[in-house]
């Protein structure tokens, strides 16, 4: 009986231990089918965040005062300082900048790792690194790198401006140059050494004699293919934004460098007039410049611009103007005195601008496609569409009867342009609107850009074989 009792009991033991697991089962299976939702829809936001840092500039403005810093983890941004791990960093101090973005998946391929990294380097020779690991970017974090690149950005010029001034070319190092000894078994020499940037495009590297016309320029290096066996690169890893406004300002206006020595020697005062006239003017200076040659047209709607919207008086014309004229050979870029504006001027302002670069851009009867980049990348800095230009665009416009001539148009050369200037004009294009250099402007600059380097290669193919 005692026996009988036993087995009962255990039976009831059991039959009570499997109905505990079949419930816990169940349980399991309810939370884990939450946890994989919820993995699921964190892995659709990251990757809606990570094409957002992919395609943005993340352009908004940020309100910054000394009593209202951007605060980001440890990190507080002032108007003219920051605070990491509770040290005060001037601006003026910093000499180099970078920021690296990376992401992965982890190992079961669901979520996204995210690294952003920022390095800068002060006058002390202070290095500070600043990484950040997350689950989907930091858009903030970006926010404030934009924000102290910018800031800095004349500083961190001042380097290469004074070197410039003083000589006619600027310095760099990491630079890199390969030759194989021996192209089939891989054995390699390679000199690592400082190379001599002159205004004449002209890049001095030991002995070699180099040119930037034949470089390729992608977001971290320059390179220049000399032949199967040699070739030169010069990493840029720190202050991008600054080399890059540098190389577009020499292969935009190469000049030599006793000339470009001696006009730097006749530059007006910018604290003479105010910071909009000033950083609009040069925005009309850098389009109106964009093909090599400002026309009598586009400086008459410079002039109306200033007498009847600036109510500038005749006799301080003249004198304002030098402001335009010299601003065409800034080193500063385009894009540089559009992000000033942005970040302190109102929509009412910047639509004004957008219009006010579409009439030069059409002064002289055509847009050219380095005058159609600047016009798209103002429309993203400032994150509003031109109202002139967004008409010009709807209308339907027919190719002229001449080929040749139109093909031209598209490269900004006249109907006289040697197939030396062609391929000149050709390879500075495609170099403009290669991706690689326009990816931060988003998605929708990047699909206008496309249709534009479609057009320029069609161009390109046409009149090489004239």
């Amino acid at each position: 009986m005692e026996g009988f009792l036993v087995v009962i009991s255990m039976g009831i033991i059991w039959g009570i231990i499997i109905a505990v697991l079949g419930l816990l089962m169940v349980q399991v299976r309810i939370s884990m089918g939450i946890i994989w939702g919820i993995i699921i829809a964190i892995k659709e936001k990251a990757e809606e965040k990570i094409s957002d840092i992919s395609t943005s500039r993340f352009n908004e403005k940020p309100n910054i005062s000394e009593y209202n810093p951007l605060i980001v983890r440890n990190i507080k941004v002032y108007p003219d300082k920051f605070e990491h791990n509770n040290k005060v960093y001037y601006f003026n101090d910093i000499e180099l900048i970078k920021m690296d973005y990376d992401f992965s998946l982890s190992s079961s391929k669901i979520i996204e790792r995210n690294k952003i990294n920022i390095v800068i380097c002060m006058r002390n020779k202070q290095v500070l690194s600043i990484t950040h690991r997350t689950i989907g970017p930091v858009p903030k974090l970006i926010t404030a790198y934009n924000y102290i690149a910018q800031k800095t950005f004349d500083n961190r010029l001042k380097k290469y401006i004074n070197q410039l001034e003083k000589s006619g070319y600027f310095i760099l190092e990491n630079c890199i140059y390969e030759y194989n000894k021996n192209t089939f078994l891989g054995n390699k020499k390679i000199i690592k050494d400082t190379a001599i940037f002159y205004t004449d495009t002209r890049i001095k590297f030991q002995d070699k004699k180099l040119s930037l016309f034949d470089a390729t320029i992608s977001n971290s290096n320059i390179y220049i293919k000399i032949n199967n066996k040699e070739s030169f690169t010069v990493n840029m890893e720190f202050n991008q934004d600054v080399i890059f406004a540098l190389v577009n300002f020499i292969m935009e206006n190469p000049q030599t460098p006793d000339d470009y020595i001696n006009s730097q020697k006749q530059q007006y005062n910018q604290d003479n007039t105010n910071d909009f006239l000033f950083n609009s003017l040069s925005l009309m200076a850098k389009l109106s410049y964009a093909d090599g040659v400002i026309s009598p047209e586009e400086v008459e709607v410079v002039e109306e611009f200033l007498l009847k919207t600036m109510d500038i008086n005749k006799n301080e014309l003249s004198k304002i103007m030098t402001i335009f004229h010299q601003a065409k050979n800034s080193p500063k870029a385009f894009e540089y005195f559009a992000t000033n504006l942005f970040n302190s001027y109102n929509e009412d302002l910047l639509y004004a601008i957008l219009d006010i670069l579409f009439l030069i851009a059409i002064a002289d009867g055509t847009i050219s496609a380095e005058e159609e980049l600047l016009l798209l990348e103002a429309e993203a800095i400032f994150g509003i569409k031109g109202k002139m230009y967004s008409d010009f665009k709807t209308q339907s416009h027919t190719r002229k009867s001449n080929k040749k001539e139109y093909y031209l148009d598209v490269l900004g050369l006249e109907v006289t342009a040697t197939q030396s200037e062609i391929k000149k004009a050709y390879r500075r294009l495609a170099m403009k609107f290669h991706p690689d250099r326009v990816g931060h402007l988003g998605e929708e600059f990047l699909q206008e850009a496309e249709i534009k380097i479609k057009e320029i290669n069609e161009a390109y193919e046409y009149l090489k074989n004239l």
